[in-house]
């Protein structure tokens, strides 16, 4: 963007220029330049600098809060040792004894159970679960009713495990969904299987534990940090914390897939960076791992940087504005008698060749006053001398120029005249239609008249056509078109032919004797020897047969989604000018209801284009008129034209193009 504000700055400049703008020019703005860009440069690192002293910040704190997360781990594992044995000795008193029989399981008084088994009313509950994950008894009220399957599928499969193997498990040291302390939980089917009693045991130094590890974490730093456990509902282990939806699922993801994620968001004008860090954990059976949240304020990095940018602009400006003052004070002494100067120049420029510089002084400016002085004077003497030679010499060109525009008239419209009569051989449209109705001809000639033609007519029930391609093109072609178009006329309705090979051996036979009576039995007029290549059809409409015969040009038929190529003779009309010709091949075969006829030359395949430049190439055209064969004729038409169009490009068409194509119905 700046090297475009130069080169602006310098068109102005250049248009209307003096010293202290050419020293603007040259000296301050480069220095600019160098200066923004340095800026510019400055400012970016700064900011990449403090982001990334902010993210380590951010990662060091992660370290710490996991490393203290797992000192947490072993002095649960400690407490846990403790307990273990305590609430197994309970849940075998409640199972062998109380509960042998759980007939009456759901309605019995748990709190008098706990009270004669001496637990901890405040620290300690028992739970009864039945088959379908449900408390239906606990001496812990918030609990009556919940259903454990809820809690995930890990936790319901967990639960119907332990009533499988029947056996006692405990649990490590989980958070409890209504007061968010630890709570270490045991599970012992009854002996008939049909319920749980499950224990519940809130430990003091656990709580003790878990204050004094929050405590540690908010005081690392300036930085509000979280952690979060379970994955399929994830709740706060170090405060009481409602999740937005949004969050809970980016939680959810942080677990799925074990990763980091960072996410700025705008809160009451400041700009909060949120990082979810996962880690894992081992110290729970129920959960795996946790996810680390920390917020972190950059908004006041944000500020620095607006300032340190302000600072920067402001300085910078006022050091701009004094060197162009002193610039401008300086050169101010040195354009007086410059300016005197340039205007006596721009009024010679204006054709005033009698004016002269005033030598005034003794510096370098004087000298050039008066080296321009000389200049004028021989530029004057110069100047009349030729001006006297060019008044001579335009007379003379313009005469030769309006002879070049009236030759040039003359062979544009005898070569326009020509397109008439060669337009006047071709089948009108109209009865192209009659001929054949479901059918299309795209033609495009390379120049104002073509090599290319196309030849139709019918006699009883057939209908004969053929797509031509002469050597050349533009004059030449046009005129081995006329000659083609004659002979093949002279074939039909002198000689009678009705043989797609007679025709072509009569077409031939009279292109020969054209060309030996104009004396072409060499080298025709576009410096190649004259002939042409066609592809000749002949319907019988009534009997359904097709009769084909080629120079050197095939005949595409489609059928039921295939494409089949009859080959024509690889000899081209008027192309052996020996006594004997040799004959051309006739190829018939019968016609089905869809059939689709294409006839063509080869400039279509021959046009270069495309990314390379390369030539479309018979191939790839078969496969294009294979593609499009089904839909109708006249689409079909418009799809060959455009998609001839994509191809070329910006390239000139190389060739004549003539494509025929027809449906049998």
């Amino acid at each position: 963007m700046l090297i475009k504000l130069y080169r602006k700055i310098k068109g102005y400049y250049m248009r209307k220029t003096t010293i202290f703008k050419q020293l603007i020019l040259n000296v301050v703005i480069p220095a600019v330049s160098a200066l923004l860009i340095l800026g510019a440069f400055n400012y970016t690192q700064t900011k990449s600098i403090l982001i990334e002293s902010s993210d380590t910040k951010n990662k060091i704190i992660s370290e710490e809060v996991i490393d203290i997360m797992e000192i947490q781990d072993v002095a649960l594992e400690i407490i846990e040792q403790y307990l273990n044995p305590i609430m197994e000795s309970y849940s075998n008193e409640l199972v062998h004894n109380y509960f042998k029989n759980t007939d009456n399981i759901e309605f019995s008084d748990l709190n008098e159970i706990r009270e004669e088994l001496g637990m901890d009313p405040e620290m300690e509950d028992i739970y009864i679960i039945n088959k379908e994950g449900i408390v239906v008894n606990s001496t812990f009220e918030a609990d009556l009713g919940l259903n454990l399957f809820l809690f995930g599928e890990e936790h319901k499969q967990m639960i119907l495990g332990i009533f499988k193997e029947e056996k006692f498990v405990y649990e490590k040291f989980t958070v409890e969904s209504n007061t968010r302390r630890l709570k270490k939980y045991t599970y012992h089917p009854t002996s008939d299987g049909k319920y749980i009693v499950e224990l519940g045991i809130y430990s003091r130094p656990a709580d003790e534990l878990i204050n004094s590890i929050n405590k540690t974490v908010n005081e690392l730093s300036d930085v509000i940090v979280d952690l979060f456990i379970n994955k399929d509902n994830p709740i706060s282990l170090t405060k009481d914390i409602e999740l937005s939806p949004d969050e809970i699922n980016l939680m959810k993801e942080r677990f799925v897939n074990q990763d980091t994620l960072q996410i700025a968001r705008k809160v009451n004008r400041k700009k909060l960076v949120y990082n979810y860090s996962y880690i894992h954990r081992a110290n729970t059976d129920l959960y795996k791992g946790a996810v680390i949240r920390t917020i972190s304020d950059r908004s006041r990095e944000d500020i620095v940087l607006r300032n340190e940018l302000i600072k920067f602009l402001s300085i910078f400006g006022l050091a701009i504005f004094i060197v162009i003052v002193l610039l401008y004070r300086k050169t101010k002494v040195i354009t007086h008698p410059i300016k005197k100067l340039v205007d006596k120049v721009n009024r010679v420029t204006d054709g005033h060749l009698n004016e002269r510089a005033d030598v005034v002084g003794n510096n370098e400016i004087t000298t050039l006053s008066q080296k321009f002085n000389s200049m004028i004077e021989e530029l004057e003497s110069y100047y009349n001398e030729l001006e006297q030679k060019v008044k001579d010499r335009t007379a003379e060109v313009v005469r030769q120029k309006e002879e070049i525009e009236i030759k040039n008239k003359h062979i544009t419209d005898s070569i326009r005249y020509a397109k008439r009569i060669q337009n006047a051989i071709l089948p009108p449209d109209k009865y192209v239609k009659e001929l054949l109705p479901n059918s299309f001809i795209l033609y495009r000639p390379k120049d104002i008249v073509s090599g290319d033609f196309y030849w139709m007519t019918k006699k009883s029930n057939l209908v004969i056509y053929a797509a031509v391609d002469c050597t050349g093109h533009g004059v030449p072609g046009a005129f081995m078109s006329i000659v083609g178009n004659n002979q093949l006329n002279y074939a039909i309705d002198v000689k009678k032919a009705r043989d797609a090979s007679t025709i072509l051996d009569h077409l031939n036979r009279g292109v020969v004797d054209t060309l030996r009576e104009k004396g072409n039995e060499s080298v025709g007029m576009s410096g190649v020897k004259d002939g042409m290549d066609l592809a000749l059809c002949v319907i019988d409409t009534k009997n359904m047969k097709l009769q084909f015969a080629g120079a050197n040009n095939p005949l595409c038929l489609v059928r039921d989604g295939e494409m089949i190529q009859i080959k024509g003779n690889k000899m081209a009309i008027g192309g052996n000018f020996e006594d004997e010709l040799p004959k051309f091949t006739n190829h018939e075969m019968d016609l089905q209801k869809g059939d689709v006829l294409y006839t063509f030359s080869d400039g279509y395949p021959d046009q270069f284009g495309g990314q390379d430049g390369r030539k479309f190439m018979v191939k790839k055209f078969r496969e294009l008129l294979l593609e499009i064969h089904k839909n109708p004729i006249e689409e079909q038409k418009q799809i060959l034209n455009e998609t001839l169009e994509e191809w070329r490009g910006k390239e000139e068409q190389v060739d004549d193009i003539i494509v025929i194509g027809v449906k049998i119905e």
